[in-house]
């Protein structure tokens, strides 16, 4: 199962899959669509009595359901067991019958097909060529509509026609004069044909909106579809890799298939959910449903070409041969791209909708509201400019949030904190972002404050959580060095217990703001005869300690945020060892659990995708602002994505789910990647500007006038430092080796 269902949906879903594992069986479909006359019917009469059919049809009108997801539920299985029966073609000629006010219990039945008859070229929403003219008290079609899929086995038409300027839609029977049938095979195993209309007699059904609502509602259904082909895709391929074998050892064990791998699990999960979100849209009738239908298009399409290209290469020859699976799910899986408008088709028209990006709240609003009433103006005009944020405002800024009680709002009320879930902590960070605020620097509150509450002793959360709501004690995080980066179990820095204090000696590397720190939580080892990960500790470092060399480092932009930090025989008491000798790096895993609810940062994203949106608003009209427009639309989708898949993990976490598996490196290397999309669309519309950066511009006065190369500077700053997100934190090829070794094994 993909997608949310109701236990009536769950029902009809099993039994669809059941069905289709005996009916639908791989070698009984090929034999059937490979013989001189395919039977693409074989199937209909058990769909229709298992009332299958009615299941995308509404209770009114006899059917069982009607909704966007009881028709998304019907296409996944669809999707997963190949079915070229025309399915998708009932449930929406069904859905525009039935808003016509015709008849559709033969549809219901099955004893009735019913064909879309409406693609004449690149764009299914502009008017259609096919003309309609007023005979007597109905009317004749005049026009040729292409791939009009299943159009040899319909006993009907819905034909989409134009009449005094206005669309409409309009029933055509099979055997009228003046229907000419031109059908071929597909590229799926289905069949289809160019259907021409010379004076045909029709009926008028409806207008415009059935056909609008009949193609979002396709879009979406065969999102689903293609999403179930995806997921079956994915399973096959990381289990072939994990038993086939190259050189003696499985394929999985090859680290170029691995991170492949993870981008094709990634690109299901952003698939399956924004489909999720589609869904819930169209059937709650919201403002956002078109541009959500389009945005499921571009982004499913451009998932389902990865994964379909990715698995064939996989799986070597097998995966170009007739007699394995994947060479037909990738033939259906390029028939849905090619349906119902391409993805550039629908990149495009989604530059011209509005969408929630996140959705609406009373919590949200109440954030903002006090954002915007209580954040200093210096601070917001340098959040909004891209100006360097210092330290005093950071300060500032959370001693505001900690006289709220919004200042470690996560933490326990025991603690000092007000108790928050992590979806409101969440909704926090994306609305401060959004209204300029600073971020929460997390190594105090996010980081040492939950791991002393949970392996500190009362003596050390005395000592030192008041110093981290209060924002008057800083703190670094000392674990990378210069050869332990993401591989932290190799770290060197040594502790050896004298007395009452270890003697630390080591290095430590990109120790993000140890020139203002007073405090540092520090990954030592305290046994190297163990095995690694066991001979590690963590220790509480006053950064006033004698022996300790703080050299700055300068990064791409010019700027000094971070620093390589030298140890030498540094006395630290052993008080503050924080749990056991050997507990370090279970604390350390503890540690990234919590700050998982900001692992994908979407707040500054969505920021400064309004800061492009606002630039590209200033270029004057021409091809390659329009070009520019949908290349944003496309970074808007995938950030779209991201926010969805976001709220979806963190809810589930919320709910008590494990944090262990392979979400929160989906979040890290979508979210650094669009973060860099988007600030290389933003240096394409300064146009010769990209060019222009001085570090300088960073430190200008907030209120101040900003010629234009100091802003075009300002993007450049956020180009270059946005190349350190997908480096930090745990590099983004590591992430996708966490997330194939829970996809595969080898």
């Amino acid at each position: 199962m993909t997608f949310a269902r109701t236990e009536t949906q769950q029902m009809f879903g099993d039994m669809l899959g059941r069905l289709l594992d005996v009916e639908n069986d791989f070698e009984e479909r090929r034999r059937r669509l490979s013989a001189e006359t395919p039977d693409r019917l074989a199937l209909w009469p058990a769909l229709a009595e298992q009332g299958i059919l009615g299941a995308t049809v509404p209770e009114e009108a006899g059917g069982f359901g009607g909704s966007m997801r009881d028709l998304v539920v019907i296409m996944e299985e669809v999707g997963r067991k190949l079915v070229v029966e025309p399915v998708l073609a009932s449930a929406l000629t069904g859905a525009i019958l039935h808003a016509g006010g015709e008849d559709i219990s033969g549809l219901i039945a099955g004893e009735t097909i019913t064909a879309f008859a409406h693609e004449e070229g690149y764009d299914p929403f502009a008017l259609p060529e096919t003309r309609a003219v007023r005979a007597g008290d109905g009317y004749h079609l005049h026009g040729r509509k292409m791939v009009v899929r299943h159009a040899d086995l319909a006993h009907q038409f819905i034909v989409s026609a134009t009449l005094d300027g206005e669309a409409g839609v309009y029933l055509v029977e099979a055997g009228a004069q003046g229907l000419v049938l031109d059908s071929y095979r597909m590229i799926d195993g289905a069949s289809a044909a160019t259907v021409e209309l010379s004076g045909v007699a029709a009926r008028r059904i409806g207008g415009s909106d059935l056909i609008v609502a009949a193609i979002e509602r396709g879009a979406i259904a065969l999102a689903a579809e293609a999403v179930g082909i995806i997921c079956a895709v994915n399973a096959a391929t990381f289990a072939y890799l994990g038993t086939r074998k190259q050189f003696g050892v499985p394929l999985a064990s090859f680290q170029a298939l691995q991170h492949r791998s993870a981008d094709m699990y990634a690109a299901a999960e952003e698939a399956r959910i924004l489909t999720e979100r589609a869904i819930e849209s169209f059937d709650a009738g919201a403002a956002d449903r078109s541009a959500l239908a389009s945005a499921t298009k571009v982004l499913v399409d451009d998932a389902a070409r990865k994964v379909g290209h990715e698995a064939v290469q996989m799986h070597g020859g097998m995966g170009v041969s007739d007699e394995l699976d994947i060479s037909h799910y990738l033939r259906r899986l390029a028939a849905i791209r090619a349906e119902l408008g391409s993805a550039d088709l629908h990149r495009a028209r989604f530059a011209g909708l509005g969408v929630n990006v996140v959705q609406e709240t009373p919590f949200r609003a109440e954030v903002r509201e006090f954002v915007r009433a209580h954040l200093p103006e210096d601070i917001a005009r340098k959040g909004a400019l891209g100006l360097e944020i210092h330290k005093d405002d950071y300060v500032r800024w959370q001693k505001i949030l900690h006289e709220k009680g919004w200042f470690a709002a996560g933490w326990p009320v025991e603690h000092g904190g007000a108790g928050w879930t992590i979806d409101q902590q969440l909704i926090f960070l994306q609305e401060s972002a959004l209204n300029n605020a600073p971020m929460i620097i997390p190594y105090g509150v996010n980081m040492i404050g939950p791991v002393l509450q949970e392996f500190g002793n009362a003596e050390q959360c005395a000592k030192y959580l008041p110093g981290i709501l209060s924002s008057d004690t800083w703190w670094c995080q000392g674990y990378s060095e210069p050869n332990s980066g993401s591989d932290l179990a190799s770290l060197k820095t040594s502790a050896v217990r004298e007395g009452d204090h270890y003697i630390v000696n080591g290095t430590k590397m990109w120790t993000t703001e140890a020139h203002w720190a007073d405090m540092m939580h520090c990954l030592v080892r305290t046994d190297r005869e163990v095995k690694a990960q066991r001979g590690i500790s963590m220790l509480l470092i006053d950064m006033n300690s004698p022996g300790i060399e703080i050299r700055p480092i300068v990064t791409i932009d010019g700027q000094h945020h971070t620093n390589q930090l030298f140890l030498d025989n540094v006395r630290v008491p052993v008080e503050n060892l924080v749990g056991e000798e050997g507990q370090g790096w279970t604390i350390a895993k503890f540690l990234l659990s919590h700050e998982r609810v900001a692992i994908a940062d979407t707040g500054p994203k969505l920021r400064l995708l309004q800061n492009i949106k606002t630039m590209l608003a200033e270029v004057p009209p021409s091809p390659p602002r329009a070009r520019l427009a949908e290349k944003l639309a496309g970074a808007e989708i995938e950030l779209l994505a991201l926010c969805c898949m976001e709220q979806s993990y963190v809810s589930r976490w919320a709910e008590g789910a494990s944090r262990d598996g392979p979400e929160a490196s989906v979040l890290k290397i979508r979210s650094t990647e669009i973060l860099q999309r988007l600030s290389e669309i933003a240096l394409e519309i300064e146009g010769p500007l990209g060019g222009a950066h001085d570090p300088h511009d960073l430190h200008l006065a907030p209120h101040g006038q900003f010629t234009p190369s100091q802003r075009a500077s300002l993007m450049g700053h956020q180009y270059l430092y946005g190349r350190c997100w997908s480096i930090f934190g745990g590099t983004n090829e590591i992430q996708r080796n966490l997330i194939a070794r829970s996809l595969v094994s080898g």
